[in-house]
């Protein structure tokens, strides 16, 4: 019984959150995504701070999956494939993204036993097969299990007692076994994009604090215009959170990849005589110089 017991500790998946986590990048993130998905209250965050509690966890792997950012690391241990199959369970419901990727890795059905998908996994299903249609993609299917034998409960500990870890390592597939930088979507749909990014020009004062902290390089500066690369875009709001001016605003919208340029005006600033970019062409202050108190000594002055 001891070497079970062993086993099964060793399946615990620790997690951990990287410094890819947007709460770690910048501490005006508002993102609580991973906080929650997580059904068991697990994930506590405190301003730069993310934490998980070992002890609440149970490495079901749904923050893993949520994070846009793919910032943690670990494995999903709760779901299991047959062939290219996921299996429907009870225990869970995955989410749209979840199909997605799974989709693009090879699984083409999900697999039912006796009892028909429950309405949430139904409802899953749905949105993913009409979003798998608009990509061009084959909408997932549900098949019923084969009726050949199958391991029993009792007599997968029995073989697992006699033929060690190997066998129950050998069970989970290794191309189901992702990693933490797999749960990108962005990654497998290179020709779409899911979200739109758009700025506010009479908003924007070209601070580039947004081109600093998203982590997906959605904004390229081209001197004399920016361009915005909309298939990047994961929704993290890194760049919502960072903008002083509320500039930016990120929508859902699923088509083909389209990268957009935004035309800019490059002029020499009245008070300090640098160069800076604006999309006003009227504006004849760069933006430090405009909101500079102006009771204060100019520092070119």
């Amino acid at each position: 019984m001891s070497l079970i017991l062993n086993w099964l500790e060793s399946m615990h998946a620790d997690l951990k959150i990287t410094d890819k986590c947007s709460r770690k990048r910048n501490y005006r993130s508002t993102c609580t995504v991973c906080t929650n998905v997580c059904k068991y209250e697990a994930i506590s965050c405190n301003e730069r701070t993310m934490e998980i509690d070992s002890q609440r966890c149970n490495s079901c792997g749904d923050c893993i999956i949520a994070c846009p950012l793919s910032a943690i690391k670990g494995k999903a241990v709760t779901r299991e494939f047959d062939h290219t199959c996921l299996i429907y369970s009870e225990a869970y419901t995955p989410t749209v993204k979840e199909l997605l990727i799974y989709k693009k890795r090879g699984m083409n059905a999900i697999q039912i036993k006796h009892n028909p998908l429950n309405e949430q996994w139904d409802l899953v299903l749905v949105g993913t097969n009409r979003i798998l249609l608009q990509l061009g993609e084959k909408p997932i299917e549900i098949v019923q299990k084969s009726n050949e034998e199958k391991l029993s409960r009792r007599a997968l500990f029995s073989s697992i007692q006699t033929e060690g870890k190997q066998l129950a390592r050998s069970l989970a597939p290794v191309s189901w076994q992702m990693e933490e930088d797999e749960w990108n979507l962005t990654n497998y749909y290179q020709e779409f994009q899911f979200y739109s990014v758009e700025m506010d020009k009479n908003k924007c004062t070209l601070c580039m604090a947004c081109f600093s902290f998203c982590p997906q390089k959605v904004f390229t500066f081209l001197e004399t215009a920016i361009q915005l690369h909309h298939e990047k875009c994961v929704n993290c709001t890194a760049c919502t959170d960072i903008c002083p001016e509320e500039a930016i605003r990120i929508r859902s919208n699923i088509k083909e990849k389209s990268d957009k340029v935004e035309s800019l005006n490059t002029k020499k600033c009245r008070d300090c005589g640098q160069k800076f970019s604006s999309f006003q062409p009227e504006k004849e202050k760069c933006h430090i110089c405009t909101n500079r108190d102006s009771e204060w000594l100019s520092p070119f002055e």
